[in-house]
Formats: C-alpha cells, structure tokens, sequence
C-alpha cells in the first residue's frame, strides 16, 4: 500500500427501511375476520351439541304416575298397608290434579267424588272405579285396615287401569 495513494472513498450508507408488509389486507381486517370466524365456529359447535345432546323427552302424566306404581308394585312384598294406602292414593290424585286441573289433592274422597258427580271428563266406569279405588285406599289411611299382599296387588291394578283410562273390570270391585 502506497502512503500517498488516496483512499477509496467508502460507500455510502443508506437508511434502515422498516419492515416491509407483505399481507394483502389491513391489519384491522384481518382481526375482525378472526373473530367472525370464531363466533361462527363457536356457533356451530354449540348447534351440533345441541342437536347430538338431546334431552330425555319429558315424561307425560299418564307416564309418570304409571311409573310410580309400577315402583310400587315392586316394593309391595312386606309393605306397611297404611304407607302403601297413603302412597297409592297420592300418586292417584296427583294424576288426576295434573292431568284434568282438578281439586283431587285438596278434597276428601266424598268432596272430590261429588265434584266429578257431573264431569264428562270421566266415563261412569271410570266414576265407579274411582269409587272403589278412593273407598279402599281410605280404609287403609283411615281406618288402618289390614290388607294382605294380594289387596295391594288388586288395589295398584285398579290404580293403574284409571291411569291407562281402562273400564274396570268386576274382579277389580268396579260396577257388577
């Protein structure tokens, strides 16, 4: 290297250009279309659980009070005639409340007889198997009667042909 040699003059030095962007779209575009794609995601999700996850359909009257002397009928080996008389009553008034809105829960069995006396809602069979079914039920809550396994057994059957609306048949003490 020469002394008197003149140096190269260096080359210029440019600025620093930022980043450069390369994404067709704005920033706040691209946001807003993540978020709708979410939303619409998260809806279809939940419309195909809702779909695919369907709830038990709920049980009519008819259905429920079968259910519960069906229940009954099988605990009925050994049960207490009172609690059995008490139960089965109940579940009986309580069809006949949430099935035809009628007082069954709240009246005695005379009151509740005297108030269907002129009720289309229920056929004359249906009247007397209410009769017998209320009669017998009130001797077992009221006069503590005996019942062996074959009455409750005939009791919950009356029981069950009211709910199902059956005609009552002579064997179950309906109309001769």
């Amino acid at each position: 290297m020469n002394p008197a040699a003149p140096s190269p003059t260096p080359a210029p030095l440019n600025d620093i250009v930022g980043p450069v962007w390369f994404w067709p779209y704005p920033l706040w575009m691209t946001i807003a279309a993540g978020v709708a794609l979410l939303v619409i995601l998260a809806g279809i999700v939940w419309l195909l659980k809702k779909l695919l996850v369907r709830k038990p359909a709920q049980l009519t009257n008819r259905q429920r009070a079968l259910a519960a002397l069906e229940a009954l009928r099988s605990g009925i080996s050994g049960a207490d005639p009172y609690a059995f008389g008490v139960t089965v009553s109940d579940s009986i008034r309580t069809y006949i409340r949430a099935e035809h809105r009628l007082g069954a829960t709240t009246q005695t069995s005379l009151e509740f007889l005297n108030s269907i006396r002129g009720n289309a809602l229920f056929t004359d069979n249906e009247k007397a198997g209410l009769t017998v079914f209320l009669e017998k039920t009130d001797l077992l809550k009221f006069a503590r009667a005996e019942a062996g396994e074959r009455e409750m057994l005939d009791l919950l059957d009356i029981a069950a042909r009211l709910v199902r609306g059956e005609a009552q048949s002579d064997k179950s003490g309906g109309p001769a």
